[in-house]
Order: C-alpha cells, then sequence, then structure tokens
C-alpha cells in the first residue's frame, strides 16, 4: 500500500472507531486512488457503507477486496490453520463481512454458502458464524438443519432461543422448553424482553457461568436489533415464553440459579468454594436435567397457551 493510501486508510479508520461512517467514507474513497489494489482501501471503504445503510455497495467492495487478497492465500500449506496468522484470518474476516451483506440483503442461499465456507476454513469457529449460520437456515425454512447448527453453538443465547423457536415450530414442544431453559440460563434480560415481563433486577456476571459475557442487557437488545421480527407480531410465541418462565419448576431453578450468581461475586470468595458453587450451577443447567422435566412442563404450559388438553408434547 502506498503511503498516502495507507494515511487515507487511517484517518478512515479512525472515523470508523468514532462511529463516524459518514467520515470514514471519505477518506476511505480516496485510498483506492492512490492504490487501486489495496485490500484495506477496499475493506475499509465497504465497512463504511455496511455502517451506512449501503449493503448493496458493501458487498461490492468486499469482492473487490477479496479479489485482491485471495491470490494471496490460495497457496497457503494445508496443515497451516487459517486463523494462525494475519493473511488467513484478514481473509476469513472478508468472508465473514460478504456473508453479513447477503445475509441482511435477504440472499440467504448466499449466506449459508459463505458461513459454510468459513467454517470449513476454521472448523473451531473463532468469528462465531456457527449460530448465524443456523439463523440463516431458520429463515431459509430449513428447520432441520438450523436445529443442527444451533445445537452446536454451544452456550450462546443467541441459539438457545432461536432454538426454542425451530423445536416450537417443527410442533417438538418439550425441545422447544429445553432450549428455552437453556437460554434462560444465559441469558435472562432477553426473556424479559420477548415476553414482555418484568426486567430481572441488576444481575452479577460471572465468568465461570457465563464464559462468553452474554449474559447481559446489551447481549438482550443486540437479539433483539437482529430477530426481533422473528417474534414481532405473534403473541402466541410471547405467551409460550412467559409460561414456561412462569413455571414453578423453572422460577425455582431460575432463583437458584440467580443466588449462585450472586454468592460467587461476594468478595473474597475463596477458589474451592467458587469452583463447589459453579459446578452445582453447571448441575442446575445440565440439559439432561433439565429433559427430566421439560415434558411436564411442555404439557402444563400448552394448556395454559392452547387452552386444550395436549395429547402429545413431542417428547
Amino acid at each position: 500500500m502506498s503511503e498516502e493510501s495507507q494515511k487515507f486508510c487511517n484517518l478512515g479508520e479512525e472515523h470508523l472507531r468514532r462511529e463516524e461512517p459518514e467520515e470514514a467514507l471519505q477518506w476511505y474513497e480516496r485510498a483506492p486512488r492512490e492504490d487501486p489494489q489495496s485490500p484495506d482501501a477496499w475493506t475499509g471503504r465497504a465497512k463504511a457503507c455496511y455502517h451506512l445503510g449501503h449493503l448493496e455497495r458493501a458487498d461490492r467492495y468486499f469482492r473487490r477486496a477479496q479479489r485482491y487478497v485471495e491470490p494471496g492465500v490460495r497457496d497457503r500449506p494445508r496443515r497451516r490453520g487459517w486463523w494462525s496468522d494475519e493473511s488467513g484470518r484478514s481473509f476469513l474476516r472478508l468472508l465473514h463481512w460478504r456473508a453479513l451483506c447477503r445475509f441482511w440483503m435477504g440472499l440467504y442461499e448466499d449466506a449459508a454458502r459463505l458461513f459454510r465456507r468459513i467454517l470449513k476454513l476454521a472448523p473451531s469457529d473463532p468469528l462465531e458464524v456457527r449460530f448465524l449460520l443456523g439463523e440463516t437456515y431458520f429463515r431459509m425454512g430449513d428447520l432441520d438443519r438450523a436445529v443442527v447448527e444451533f445445537e452446536r453453538a454451544d452456550g450462546d443465547p443467541d441459539a438457545c432461543y432461536n432454538l426454542g423457536l425451530t423445536w416450537f415450530y417443527k410442533g417438538e414442544f418439550a425441545h422447544s422448553v429445553n432450549a428455552f431453559r437453556r437460554g434462560l440460563f444465559e441469558n435472562l434480560y432477553l426473556a424479559a424482553r420477548l415476553a414482555d415481563l418484568e426486567s430481572p433486577p441488576n444481575l452479577p456476571s460471572c465468568r465461570g457461568t457465563h464464559p462468553k459475557e452474554l449474559d447481559n442487557e446489551d447481549a438482550a437488545f443486540e437479539y433483539t436489533d437482529r430477530c426481533g421480527d422473528l417474534w414481532l407480531g405473534r403473541p402466541l410465541l410471547r405467551n409460550w415464553l412467559r409460561g414456561i418462565v412462569e413455571h414453578s419448576i423453572v422460577s425455582e431453578d431460575l432463583r437458584r440459579h440467580v443466588e449462585h450468581l450472586r454468592e460467587l461475586t461476594v468478595p473474597g470468595l475463596q477458589a474451592g468454594e467458587s469452583a463447589r458453587i459453579e459446578g452445582a450451577n453447571a448441575a442446575l443447567r445440565n440439559p439432561d436435567r433439565l429433559a427430566r422435566t421439560d415434558d411436564v412442563i411442555a404439557a402444563d404450559v400448552m394448556r395454559k397457551v392452547f387452552r386444550v388438553p395436549p395429547s402429545d408434547t413431542g417428547a
């Protein structure tokens, strides 16, 4: 990259950090004039367009950047991991941005293809796209493949809640209960938003129980911002989730969960005691333990929501 192009990219990046995409775009538009084959210049231009909502332009510029990056990574040694060096990481990030553009444009087949390519190159999912692949399948109506990807996105509240939706639409109500119960442990604020429940009091966050730190209100807002349309105008779904949250078995589990969180954030807690509480919390959240009561909860909530005696809970 030429010195002048690098200067314009640095200025554009600074404006992006300040969440000023219009100003960033002005600088990034000048960078390719100095170096037309600079991947950084085209990538920055694409990011600015993406944040401005100009998705078609962003996708076009990301593809342009990929064109200049791809020859340099095409002959990588097979044993070298794609996330192990900057060139591989840059290429994966480009694919990720392109997949997001296609996703938001409603081009789900293209988005799924790009997400699958990322996971093929980096099976450990360092960019955490597996839950997005599941959501893409869900929006395509491919519920079976959505279930597979959501189940594999371990510890992600978005995946748990969307898995609960998927099982609900498949008519597997006990499985839906199980997924939502797992999601409640991952993020209680999200249930309050989706089911019109009273927001929980300020809950302590603990990396020992939530290593991805997705148990907060910000994470709940991000989900509703992206997936709120899946719930909008669907009171039956809201009542289903509300019925699960308010069930006596579930509410008791959540009471114990919150109690564990509060105990884990007591100042001066000894390592041994912390490990004991974390173990108790893991046992409380264990899917197999939850499965033992999912049928009962599903039957009770079905009677309440559908107001008809259930003949099958989908176990």
